[in-house]
């Protein structure tokens, strides 16, 4: 919200500045009401309906909502700021009838038509990605602390041979859509959809902050459980999930040429894989090292079991798990 408003609020000084030669409190005024609007649009629930579209028609149907929500900070704006100057109602009148209006109304269309592109570039990319592209922060390899979560949908081979490919491809797409609020709300950035399974990441303070990297499982299985009736309904089966956590450095950088995507190597990875492999075989559906158990503080409401020293795959010595979600 606040980039909208210091966006939209410099828009309209520099607008005003270009048409009058000077900044009074109209150009900045109308900036910040239409930035404040567009922003409170932009992050509620009104464009649910856009998800499932393909990427140019959410942004024209996006955008000809907006071009209608527009017109009322400006129109606001300009009455407020034209009663203060002393123009009359009649005055009012004739400017929100006359071309001018239209004018101005189809060049913020336009900067805001600008505004959605990049921002559904970003969401396409995956939030921030676009931001680290642009400032070339990994154009050379460096190295990083994140955490990892391999999250993988249960019984998913038993499902898709149950659903046939499209009905199971459409399950799959429900379950990441409606895990999204809660990736987002806990910090966590989408690395990689590796078929039926989500791995995802946080710098380590924004994963170990508030215990997130631990919350984001429960919330996205809570809201897995808040859509069962339409899951039941649709699919006939509520999906669930098993994860596997880890911490630790990882080289971070761009790789390809003529596909470019931000890459992420390290031991941490492998062994966060290997431990979500190992949640039916000990019976958690959460399964993290000692080593992070111990770096954070749990939520109350998690009953961490621990599993002892356990070969994982590949490893040649056997890691210290701990249990944090019962299957």
């Amino acid at each position: 919200m606040v980039w909208f408003a210091v966006v939209y609020t410099a828009i309209g000084s520099l607008w005003e500045y270009i048409e009058m030669s000077q900044v009074t409190f109209d150009g900045p005024g109308a900036g910040l009401a239409v930035g404040l609007t567009l922003a409170i649009l932009e992050n509620s629930r009104v464009f649910e309906f856009t998800s499932p579209m393909s990427f140019s028609a959410a942004i024209f149907v996006k955008s000809l909502i907006y071009l209608g929500v527009i017109a009322i900070p400006v129109c606001a704006v300009g009455f407020f700021f034209g009663l203060v100057g002393g123009l009359t109602m009649a005055d009012f009148r004739d400017w929100v009838f006359s071309a001018d209006l239209v004018v101005q109304l189809v060049i913020i269309y336009g900067i805001h038509l600008v505004v959605i592109f990049v921002r559904h570039l970003n969401k396409l990319l995956g939030p921030g990605t676009l931001v680290r592209y642009i400032s070339g922060k990994y154009h050379k390899p460096s190295v990083e602390q994140r955490v990892f979560m391999f999250l993988d949908l249960k019984s998913s081979t038993t499902l898709a041979e149950a659903m046939g490919e499209e009905r199971y491809y459409a399950f799959l797409n429900a379950c990441f859509r409606d895990m999204t609020e809660p990736i987002l709300e806990r910090s966590a950035e989408i690395y990689q959809y590796v078929g039926d399974e989500v791995i995802l990441t946080w710098p380590l303070d924004a994963g170990m902050r508030d215990a997130n990297c631990i919350r984001v499982f429960v919330e996205i299985l809570a809201q897995m459980h808040s859509r069962r009736e339409y899951y039941m309904r649709e699919y006939g089966h509520v999906p669930e999930f098993k994860a596997g956590i880890h911490f630790g450095d990882v080289i971070a950088a761009e790789i390809g040429d003529i596909k470019k995507e931000i890459s992420y190597y390290g031991d941490v990875l492998n062994t966060a894989a290997r431990i979500q492999a190992k949640c039916n075989e000990l019976g958690h559906l959460l399964i993290a090292t000692q080593e992070l158990v111990a770096a954070l503080e749990l939520p109350r409401f998690v009953k961490p079991e621990a599993l002892g020293a356990v070969a994982l795959r590949g490893k040649s010595e056997a890691t210290e798990l701990v249990g944090l979600y019962q299957a």
